[in-house]
């Protein structure tokens, strides 16, 4: 018998996050009719909010809001296949397209 409840659980750490169509349209929605150079505290913290209900993972939550530009930019170019990766080293980037 299993008795441990985090059996299933993989300690491997995944390699990449694929930003979902349901959180990039709420993205969208919170920055409409704003500057991403004028954003004001609510709606970075939405923003936040936002990604935080989206990723799970600490180190990829935290690459995606430091780097919040870079992924609005692919955004507003309309590309909407976006996805975090991370190497074996540790190090993240976006990968759109």
């Amino acid at each position: 018998m299993i008795s441990n409840p985090e059996w299933h659980k993989s300690k491997v750490k995944p390699y990449f996050h694929q930003i979902s169509i349901d959180c990039i349209e709420k993205l969208i929605e919170c920055m409409e009719s704003i500057d991403i150079e004028d954003m004001d505290c609510d709606t970075c913290f939405k923003m936040q909010e936002i990604l935080g209900e989206e990723i799970d993972d600490m180190e990829f939550l935290e690459f995606a809001i430091e780097n919040f530009s870079e992924m609005f930019g692919y955004i507003e170019s309309g590309i909407v296949n976006i996805r975090i990766h991370r190497d074996i080293e540790g190090k993240f980037w976006f990968g759109a397209g």
